[in-house]
């Protein structure tokens, strides 16, 4: 694997990405975390510590991985760095993390690296789980990563929204947690037009994506797919559906800040 040099590496405002270095000169690599903050390159911001957070999502057939990292209470502080299984040199990425004791943190300003700090790496645990879980998996595409990492995005960012689904368990926090299941594992019918809108999502088990019926006006004038949030199967197929731009629109109660108004029987794992 190609290593980097934590001295040469410049980040914009915001921009986070992992990558292997070496710690010094002859040392073994380590896959290390490079930032880059809106709040300034001050060591002292970040003496209250980093946070870790791991989870995982199916999204369009596509597992997509996501690290993050709090480094102060700030929204402007949260950092999400995705992880392709599938893409070249991956999986000896995924085995690293697995095994690496520490993992470092590199701060960025506009003059380039102004320090690092080292943690334990309390990633090892879930990566150890990927192993099992990823390598199970159909093969995607770069291209279909990319959509399907967009596609999630939309419905799940700001940061915040993204850190809090991870505790939650919206999002798997471990491979162990979200089984390898598809439609096709459902226990009832899903209508034929409804299938292209499933996913399996961590604790929240078989949904369907639906377009909340308080933000039907704001889809029609815009991009469905920036309104679309999943909800259980059985709560869509209880209360019908109705169409627009071809996406499904459902009346379920949608609350900003907290998602969709389900009741919690109709979760089905």
């Amino acid at each position: 694997m190609r290593h980097v040099d934590p001295d040469t590496v410049r980040l914009v405002p915001g921009e986070s990405c992992q990558a292997l270095f070496l710690p010094y000169p002859d040392a073994p690599g380590q896959i290390g975390f490079f930032i880059r903050s809106h709040l300034g390159d001050d060591p002292r911001v970040w003496s209250g510590g980093i946070q870790h957070r791991g989870g995982l999502v199916r999204f369009d057939e596509v597992i997509l991985v996501v690290t993050m990292l709090r480094v102060n209470q700030g929204s402007d502080s949260l950092f999400d760095i995705w992880w392709d299984y599938h893409a070249p040199d991956a999986e000896s990425r995924f085995r690293q993390m697995a095994q690496q004791e520490r993992v470092t943190v590199h701060f960025y300003s506009d003059e380039g690296k102004r320090f690092s700090i080292e943690t334990e790496n309390s990633f090892r645990k879930f990566f150890t789980d990927l192993l099992v879980l990823l390598p199970k998996t159909k093969p995607w595409t770069e291209v279909e990563f990319d959509r399907a990492l967009r596609g999630f995005c939309a419905q799940a960012y700001p940061k915040e929204n993204l850190w809090e689904m991870i505790e939650s368990g919206t999002i798997s926090k471990t491979a162990k947690t979200a089984s390898d299941v598809g439609i096709d594992d459902y226990p009832g019918i899903i209508p034929p037009e409804l299938r292209p809108f499933y996913a399996y999502l961590g604790e929240q088990g078989h949904s369907i994506r639906i377009i909340p019926s308080t933000l039907e006006n704001e889809a029609a004038k815009g991009n469905p797919e920036d309104y679309m949030h999943p909800a259980p199967v059985k709560t869509v197929l209880r209360c019908g559906i109705r169409w627009i731009k071809g996406y499904p629109v459902a009346p379920i109660p949608f609350i900003p800040g907290h998602g969709l108004a389900v009741p919690p029987d109709d979760t089905e794992l």
